[in-house]
């Protein structure tokens, strides 16, 4: 019997970098996000923090930045992902509207605090304050 399985990849879209200074990721992001962009920033952000017991992300988007409709529900489940791995916290530059579109489907495993603001610097003060209180 001969199996034929039809696979489609969708190419993965978006593009963004990541570093690290001490426990503190920063994320910075731009264009338009589908599952697959979303899943390899995901997996990437898990494999360049896994040496880190706990840590804090900071993600500065350019304000072109956009994320497909069936993407939503894996970015968020991400969160959850990052959390189990030990981010402590995420604050996100509002540089774009669609920052605030993944907060209607936040799983309810999803207890870190997720703070949007406009003002990167008080984004930083608030992360370098939750990785104080955690001693980190």
């Amino acid at each position: 019997m001969q199996r034929i399985f039809d696979m489609y990849k969708t190419p993965n879209h978006g593009i963004y970098s990541l570093s690290i200074k001490q426990s503190l990721v920063t994320n910075d992001y731009s264009e338009s996000f589908n599952i697959g962009g979303v899943e390899a920033l995901i997996a990437d952000l898990l494999e360049v923090t896994k040496d880190l017991d706990a840590w804090v992300l900071l993600q500065r988007p350019e304000s072109n930045v956009g994320v497909t409709q069936d993407a939503l529900i894996p970015m968020m489940q991400g969160y959850l992902k990052l959390q189990q791995a030990g981010c402590k916290a995420v604050g996100i530059v509002e540089n774009s509207l669609f920052v605030h579109s993944g907060t209607p489907h936040n799983p309810a495993e999803l207890t870190m605090p997720i703070n949007i603001h406009k003002d990167e610097h008080y984004l930083r003060e608030w992360l370098e304050k939750i990785l104080k209180k955690i001693k980190i």
